[in-house]
């Protein structure tokens, strides 16, 4: 019977019926199944599973239309590669839409072009990929074998059909039938997308893999052209829209304000150690919180004896985006990894400035820098750079103290110290013990150890002879969402507070004591330090100089705050939280009212903060807000695009 049916064009039916059963258990899978950090993966499964059914089946449905349609006109050895193509198709299918299941389950991002390029050699790192296997290994294990049970039935199905004995039977009326069916159903499914019961941050979710890949070239054309709303976009984020670079700031006394700062004694030119720390969620290192601050004496004594910001934001993530944010100063991009999509932008790092300035620049890191393709960003901007495979942070902060100790004597130190272990699933190592089940244990357990090799860096340099000339800048290159956030993408979008809420400290001599709660951006890192250190040089940065000597920090007007992630967009200002997601089409942002006290359930010091306050605001402010955070998204893709932070260098 089968057999009889393969050599029918109702062959086609069979080849969509399997590719959508495969998705089906696929989605299943992935909706029915809690993620890795314990929730159900949404809050209601019925208002994401039924719809993504809906979808993915058109998309099978258009995928066998088109060879429908080709098997009418292919005759002969034509039919070979038909077979073959159809195999072919079937398997991507079903391949890529498993990867981008387990991608949206462990870091809530879609398969995309930019996911690729920025993960091309993500298996580099095999601590840290055996890590996220480890963490969810059953899922990973049902995953493939759905994918190779699905994907083994396509070849089988189509090794099987005779479409070459198709073409001889006279079944015209009945190919014209399965394919008019075929069409139908095709467009049915694919445009339910739009008609049923659409939610602008749902469809971001259960966007199928095609349309995504779509999504992003339709972006990336569009960028070709400046937008009607630039200048609004550009007024917003500070630039100067009447300029040909509307970020760049030209000195014009740079090379005397560096020449003055090269003459100064050695003593004068403070050392600054950089400490970035990975997944450091801002309300669980709230150092105003008794429980944190005993859980992290050492951050809480950098804290308490510096100035420190608890609301701050990261430009973005994964982690290459946050290293946007700190080492160039600029907001990520709206649509794709800017580091990765964009690797000829025209741009002055603050190492780079530093080594101008005579600075020796160098960073350690516990995480291979070609895991996300860093390190060619790595190779310019820092004068040595090294990774050490499989390390954990007090492994790392040990092998601080061997190149604190050889440093060069005659120039100051630019040090930026990576953190490692606090990386999902939180993982230490094996003479600590198995990881906790409970992420909210196995994470306090990870920042207290993180601690600890702070404590190791911090106590060596209090003892060394540049104890008074140390400037300390402590930041987390971006957040992760608890296992409730997790289930929040579709009401909050993908980049939120528990995307992009870290910390910042700057803590040295002359800095006083002071805790500031308005809300700000890695990006104010940069211009930060070298307000700090009195450099006028040219530059592109966003952000503004938090630590200036000319006035208090009561009267510095701080700019709105904004982060992007895969077509997603948060903008923090004042006391406000707004979210678009996604920045393309007409619907509205989401206004909360952001905690900038920590008024949330502190009693459970990981998972007590779940978003910000419901708030009440008019329809004309949020028309507005809504209205300027697409314009700072069209004008950004288009300096991005055109190469407009920083003009060519001359000759």
């Amino acid at each position: 019977m089968l057999k009889k049916l393969l050599c029918t064009p109702l062959y086609w039916i069979v080849f969509a019926i399997v590719l959508i059963l495969g998705r089906i258990s696929l989605l299943c899978s992935l909706y029915l199944f809690k993620n890795p950090f314990g929730s159900p993966f949404v809050e209601n499964i019925h208002k994401f599973l039924w719809h993504s059914i809906y979808v993915e089946a058109g998309v099978v449905l258009a995928i066998t239309t088109c060879l429908i349609f080709a098997s009418l006109w292919i005759r002969g050895k034509g039919f070979v590669v038909l077979k073959i193509f159809t195999v072919f198709i079937g398997v991507l299918y079903i391949v890529t839409a498993g990867i981008d299941d387990e991608i949206q389950r462990w870091m809530f991002q879609k398969f995309t072009p930019s996911f690729i390029s920025c993960y091309i050699n993500a298996f580099t790192d095999t601590s840290i990929a055996m890590d996220v296997f480890s963490g969810d290994a059953f899922h990973f294990i049902l995953t493939v074998f759905l994918v190779s049970l699905f994907s083994a039935v396509v070849i089988i199905v189509t090794y099987k059909a005779d479409l070459n004995q198709m073409a001889h039977k006279s079944f015209k009326k009945r190919q014209l039938i399965v394919l008019g069916v075929s069409l139908l159903l095709a467009i049915v499914g694919c445009t339910s997308f739009w008609w049923f019961h659409p939610l602008p941050r749902r469809q971001v979710r259960i966007k199928p893999v095609v349309y995504t890949f779509i999504s992003e070239l339709i972006n990336t054309v569009d960028a070709r052209h400046a937008p009607d709303n630039y200048r609004e976009g550009v007024l917003a984020l500070g630039g100067n829209p009447d300029v040909e670079y509307p970020f760049w700031k030209e000195a014009k006394n740079e090379a005397e304000s560096i020449g003055l700062f090269k003459e100064k004694s050695f003593d004068e030119k403070p050392d600054i150690i950089l400490f970035t720390i990975e997944t450091l969620r801002g309300w669980v290192s709230d150092m105003r919180i008794g429980t944190a601050c005993n859980d992290l004496p050492h951050l809480c004594k950098l804290a308490k004896n510096g100035l420190y910001f608890p609301n701050t934001h990261s430009v973005g993530a994964p982690s290459i985006e946050g290293l946007l944010g700190i080492m160039e100063g600029i907001v990520s991009h709206p649509d794709v990894v800017l580091l990765n999509n964009y690797p000829n932008t025209r741009m002055r790092a603050l190492p780079e400035v530093l080594r101008d300035a005579g600075y020796y620049t160098e960073v350690l890191m516990g995480t291979d820098p070609r895991f996300a393709n860093e390190i060619v960003w790595f190779n310019q901007w820092f004068d040595y750079v090294e990774y050490i495979d499989n390390s954990n942070d007090v492994d790392l902060a040990n092998r601080f103290l061997e190149h604190y100790k050889t440093r060069p004597t005659d120039k100051p130190l630019f040090y930026h110290w990576m953190s490692r272990s606090m990386h999902v699933p939180f993982n230490l190592p094996k003479d600590m013990g198995p990881t906790p089940d409970d992420p909210a244990v196995a994470y306090r357990r990870a920042i207290a150890y993180m601690d600890s090799a702070l404590g190791i860096i911090l106590d060596a340099v209090e003892k060394g002879p540049r104890a008074q000339n140390t400037l300390f800048v402590l930041t987390g290159d971006h957040s992760f969402p608890t296992g409730k956030q997790a289930q929040l993408v579709e009401k909050l979008g993908k980049i939120n507070d528990g995307r992009s809420w870290v910390s910042l400290i700057f803590n040295g001599p002359n800095i006083n004591p002071q805790i500031e709660t308005r809300q700000v951006s890695q990006s104010n890192i940069a211009p930060s330090v070298l307000g700090y250190l009195n450099l006028d040089v040219s530059n592109s940065y966003m952000g503004i100089d938090l630590l200036s000597r000319r006035d208090s920090l009561s009267t510095i007007e701080f700019p709105p705050v904004f982060s992007f992630e895969y077509g997603d967009m948060g903008m923090w200002e004042d006391s406000m939280t707004y979210y678009l997601s996604p920045i393309k089409g007409d619907n509205q942002a989401l206004a909360l009212k952001s905690y900038l006290e920590p008024l949330w359930d502190t009693t459970q010091l990981v998972d007590g903060f779940v978003h910000a306050a419901p708030v009440e605001i008019s329809a004309e402010r949020l028309h507005a807000k809504t209205r300027t955070m697409r314009a700072v998204s069209d004008a950004w893709r288009y300096i991005v695009y055109k190469n407009k932070l920083m003009p060519p260098k001359r000759k």
